[in-house]
């Protein structure tokens, strides 16, 4: 790619091809790192369909579809978790969007751990060098601030 990557970049892009562009009532995750089946390293999110009802219990089904990009060429690759899961958790599960009383949650607390995403990603793309102490951190800091019901989907789309 021309331009260096930022995490910002990734989230627009991810959120811009989900789902191809419909207008169905979604949410895309924060991006994380995954090793492919090739041993390259990719950026990768889930996508998680809900409607008014499941949003007011605090409810969404576990993700169905997706998302990885190559990060050399920024191309999006949309899966369908019934091809090709990302996790072994139940089909049927219902994810919970309330927050942990140890949830950590500010602006800056935001920014930094952006930051921490940004460093890793930059280490890899000019350095070809991937940090996964970086990773480890980054993983750390963005589970403290999601909620307990996506935690687990997070931890196993990191491949790393």
């Amino acid at each position: 790619m021309e331009e260096l990557l930022s995490i910002r970049t990734i989230i627009n892009k991810f959120s811009a091809a989900a789902l191809g562009g419909k207008k169905i009532p979604h949410g895309v995750s924060n991006p994380v790192f995954r090793r492919n089946g090739d041993g390259n390293i990719e950026a990768a999110a889930f996508i998680f369909i809900y409607n008014k009802e499941q949003l007011k219990s605090r409810s969404v089904p576990r993700p169905k579809k997706w998302m990885t990009m190559d990060l050399s060429t920024g191309e999006i690759t949309e899966h369908d978790c019934s091809e090709n899961d990302f996790c072994d958790l139940p089909d049927d599960m219902m994810c919970g969007l309330d927050a942990e009383e140890n949830t950590v949650f500010s602006e800056e607390y935001k920014r930094q751990t952006l930051a921490v995403f940004d460093l890793t990603l930059k280490k890899y793309l000019v350095k070809n060098k991937f940090d996964k102490e970086l990773n480890d951190a980054y993983m750390y800091m963005m589970l403290r601030m999601v909620s307990v019901g996506f935690k687990e989907l997070y931890t196993q789309l990191n491949t790393i």
